[in-house]
């Protein structure tokens, strides 16, 4: 792995571990010295790639590779926008689409591929589905603060559960002491026998309850739900399975008009693979084959030639 180092200085963590590295929108690392060098003016371009950078825009580097915290800080950007969930769209693929899409925009900028197109291609976007993104914007807003206050009421729970136990335990602790200074009393006013009074008040220590944790009646909480559906403080419910009798595999009988159709054993011999491309070895990973399509078209082919007409509409 390459060296850490400035673009700048080449000053690197292994000549001064205390250096601080930063990095920008290109994605070079420069140490802090020669940021407050460089762009005492605010603004100048990048040692290495000269593009215009400025000097607010530098955060500090996460990750040992700077091209990583320049693919996180362009995907939480560019998310921030393209912020549609599945519901906004008719179909699955057109949100798979939408997806993939998002996923090539991140990938251009953070190579540096046709960013002039891409970011026209964004701002677009922005002004074609500005009310969506508004929407979308502010119910992600409201589901993070419904998730922080559930947290926090979690939080307070589980402190006033911690200082119950802590009030029983002290409260039962008092009772022993209580009990152990009566028993010295009693030692030192009576006359009994002495074995006969530390085993009354043994039993007495011994009665003591234990306490045990109170159910805490909890307030009922509004139901918020995520952007996929999926409900805060939602708990997993059993689930009754009734058992039956179990699934039997039945092949699939094609009733034809004609001659039967030919097996899959039987493609090689009669032929029909001689036109048909094999498998890839990615296809074969897969689990796909190749005779499994070719014996799909003949059975269609098949069943289309010996049709035969019912009269029914």
């Amino acid at each position: 792995m390459e060296e850490l180092a400035c673009v700048r200085c080449m000053s690197s963590k292994f000549r001064n571990p205390n250096l601080v590295f930063s990095f920008n929108v290109c994605g070079h690392t420069m140490c802090a010295n020669c940021i407050e060098v460089a762009f005492m003016k605010g603004s100048g371009p990048c040692p290495k790639c000269l593009i215009p950078l400025r000097r607010n825009g530098f955060k500090l580097q996460q990750f040992e590779d700077a091209s990583v915290d320049v693919e996180v800080e362009t995907r939480k950007r560019i998310l921030q926008d393209y912020n549609k969930t599945e519901d906004d769209f008719e179909s699955l693929d057109e949100y798979n689409e939408y997806l993939v899409e998002i996923e090539d925009i991140i990938y251009n900028l953070v190579r540096n591929i046709n960013v002039t197109e891409t970011r026209e291609r964004i701002d677009q976007y922005k002004r074609e589905n500005k009310e969506i993104i508004m929407r979308n914007r502010m119910k992600l807003k409201r589901e993070e603060q419904a998730l922080d206050e559930l947290i926090e009421e979690e939080k307070m729970l589980s402190q006033y559960k911690r200082d119950e136990v802590l009030r029983d335990e002290a409260e039962q602790r008092n009772k022993k002491l209580r009990v152990d200074s009566e028993l010295i009393d009693s030692l030192a006013r009576s006359n009994s026998d002495a074995r006969d009074i530390v085993n009354t008040y043994t039993h007495k220590k011994e009665e003591i309850p234990v306490s045990k944790p109170k159910a805490l009646s909890k307030p009922p909480i509004n139901f918020t739900k995520f952007s996929t559906g999926v409900k805060f403080n939602q708990s997993s419910m059993p689930i009754s399975i009734k058992e039956g009798p179990l699934f039997k595999y039945e092949p699939i009988s094609h009733q034809l008009n004609g001659p039967a159709c030919p097996e899959m054993t039987q493609l090689e011999s009669l032929g029909y693979m001689k036109y048909i491309r094999r498998e890839s070895s990615q296809e074969l990973a897969g689990g796909f084959l190749i005779k499994t399509s070719c014996l799909h078209y003949v059975q269609e082919c098949v069943s289309a030639l010996y049709e035969r007409k019912t009269g029914k509409v």
